[in-house]
């Protein structure tokens, strides 16, 4: 292993010649409140992904042409999270970057109902707002990065892994309650009801990272990093290979979010209700495996789980394309759910403990980050051009040989260097 790499943020927990840097704020008020502001935060994505596209072609006039272009700006203007990641290493915090992007976030919210369809002028105005609002964009993307980032910090040593499950867990659970209530609500209120109390949500998303303090641990500024290992970090092949294999990963996976209730309603038969039914059976799993899946990360080491989180991706797309029923493709989303689970924490904490520790964590984050809005742009685009021929099993099949290919990147190409029991890890 390139031991170079690891050792200057060996210490990163302690102070200096090892002592350990005083923690004036309880530990659990600082996570309490990170915990809190990325739930609320994150609740917003429960309209996005089952009522956005709609809302936008009911209530806004998009064609579907137009819809699809605001999802590939946004994915692209999610790419802002990286040198946003990289300063908030440069400058040693996070929390001036969370509340920024959360107080965006609230605005684009609360101002995307009012914004009217009329004219050229109208219709950009709403494509902004819906950038900055969407799943992928640039607001949600940099609070994914830098809460990930600042749980890296609040961590105990060898205890990455798990601090990433515990965050990553409120995603799906606010996704699920949102998704929930609008159901509840939108028939009898209209779409664009939730956007009110959502731009509300958010606006307490802000106050809450408001709360943490970031004293105590606080990362040493990196100003001046030594050319010859910022060299390194540029040009570790097994670090690049790691990335493409994230790129693909989202190039198979992101797709059937987009094709999925197409071919549960067109080729299936199966009622409207069974198009939310796969989206909540999901989440549902994301939920149940994300904490374990961060403490085995930390207990076992980060490849075995990334190995598993690609091969149940491929996994999936194979299965979709075999499936004959609803209740079928129900099923099939549980593995969904354990995939997204596994890239969620194994993939941010390897490349984490790559990149040295806690002191690149923001950089770790961004690159993950980016990784899944390049790739979740480029899947539905190439998607696009092959699924008319193909038809959705075709391209469920064509897309399962796209995560094999990944999976083989991981399994092959990736070494196991990982940061678990409070000491690194050996290359394998």
């Amino acid at each position: 292993m390139d031991r170079e790499r690891l050792e200057p943020d060996a210490h990163a927990w302690t102070g200096t010649e090892g002592r350990s840097a005083p923690d004036p704020v309880p530990g659990w008020r600082n996570r309490g409140a990170l915990h809190s502001a990325y739930f609320l935060g994150m609740t917003g994505i429960g309209f996005c992904l089952p009522y956005l596209p709609l809302y936008l072609k009911e209530e806004k006039g998009f064609s579907d042409r137009g819809i699809a272009l605001v999802w590939v700006l946004a994915a692209v203007a999610g790419l802002v999270q990286f040198p946003v990641g990289l300063w908030s290493d440069r400058v040693g915090v996070r929390k001036p970057f969370l509340v920024v992007a959360l107080a965006v976030l609230a605005v684009a919210t609360a101002l995307l109902p009012a914004a009217g369809p009329t004219g050229a002028g109208g219709a950009v105005l709403i494509g902004l707002l819906v950038v900055l609002f969407a799943e992928n964009g640039p607001c949600r993307a940099t609070v994914e990065s830098m809460a990930g980032a600042e749980a890296t910090r609040l961590a105990p040593p060898g205890g990455v892994g798990a601090a990433l499950g515990a965050l990553r867990l409120w995603r799906p659970v606010a996704v699920v309650l949102t998704a929930l209530v609008g159901g509840a609500v939108v028939e009898e209120r209209g779409i664009g009801w939730l956007l009110g109390p959502l731009a509300v949500v958010q606006a307490l998303a802000v106050g809450a990272a408001l709360l943490i303090r970031e004293g105590g641990r606080k990362l040493e500024p990196t100003v001046e990093v030594p050319a010859r290992r910022a060299d390194a970090r540029r040009n570790d092949p097994v670090l690049w290979a790691f990335v493409a294999a994230m790129v693909l990963f989202h190039v198979a996976n992101a797709p059937p979010g987009a094709y999925l209730g197409l071919f549960l309603k067109n080729d299936l038969g199966a009622p409207a209700r069974d198009l939310s039914y796969a989206f909540v059976v999901s989440m549902i799993a994301w939920t149940a495996c994300v904490r374990p899946v961060g403490r085995l990360a930390d207990r076992i080491g980060r490849k075995p789980l990334l190995v598993a989180g690609w091969a149940v991706m491929a996994l999936r797309l194979v299965l979709l394309a075999l499936a004959r029923e609803g209740w079928q493709v129900l099923a099939i989303q549980v593995l969904d759910g354990l995939a997204q689970g596994l890239f969620a924490v194994a993939a941010a904490a390897w490349v984490t403990d790559r990149l040295g520790g806690a002191r690149r964590a923001g950089e770790a984050q961004v690159l993950v980050g980016s990784a899944l809005v390049v790739g979740s742009a480029v899947g539905p685009a190439l998607a696009g051009l092959v699924v008319t021929d193909l038809g959705y099993r075709g391209t469920f099949g064509l897309l399962a040989g796209v995560g094999c290919i990944a999976t083989l990147v991981v399994a092959l190409a990736v070494p196991r260097e990982v940061h678990c029991g409070g000491r690194h890890g050996e290359g394998a």
